[in-house]
Formats: structure tokens, C-alpha cells, sequence
């Protein structure tokens, strides 16, 4: 026994493939799965504004630990890598803003 789908889109199950009747796999392939809808503007903001502040966490947590050991130059880097994320987070932020 084989589930089929009738014309009508009912799953049904038969021994043998009735005529007009489609396999599952046939089926799905007429039927594809609805795509997810694209995000909204402020799902995209949130979406960016969680990501930054996980990445700037992050920063600040080896950054504490550079300074507790005195490194300086690790310190240096981090700060570097703070500035560039917050200038991209800026220019992605007003990128989402424009959109429409």
C-alpha cells in the first residue's frame, strides 16, 4: 500500500497509482513549498541591530581581557576592529533605512 494525492490534492492511500492520482514526490514537485516571505524593514533592523551587538560583545569581552593583561597592542587591534564595526553598522543601518 502507497499513499497517492487524488486531483483534488487529498492524500489517499491505495495499493496500485489510480489514474489521474500523483505519487508524493509528484505532487510536491507540481506543489513546491510556498517560498518564506521576505523580511520586513524593521525585521532587517533588528535583525542587524542583534547581530551588532553580539559582534560588539564580543570586542569588549577579548578588550577587558587585554587590559586585565596589559596588552597593548592587542588592545590597539581591538579598537581598530570596534571603529570598522561600528562605521559598516552605520553604513548598513542607513542602507536599510533608505529602503523601500
Amino acid at each position: 500500500m502507497a499513499k497517492y494525492y487524488s486531483p483534488q490534492g487529498n492524500i489517499e492511500v491505495w495499493e496500485t497509482k489510480p489514474d489521474g492520482y500523483y505519487t508524493v514526490e509528484e505532487w510536491q514537485e507540481l506543489h513546491p513549498a510556498p517560498l518564506p516571505p521576505e523580511p520586513t524593514k524593521e525585521e532587517k533592523l533588528a535583525q542587524l541591530v542583534a547581530q551588532y551587538e553580539a559582534d560588539k560583545a564580543e570586542i569588549l569581552k577579548y578588550y577587558a581581557d587585554a587590559i586585565i593583561h596589559g596588552d597593548s597592542d592587542l588592545m590597539a587591534e581591538l579598537k581598530e576592529e570596534m571603529t570598522e564595526l561600528d562605521e559598516q553598522y552605520a553604513t548598513d543601518y542607513e542602507a536599510l533605512k533608505g529602503e523601500e
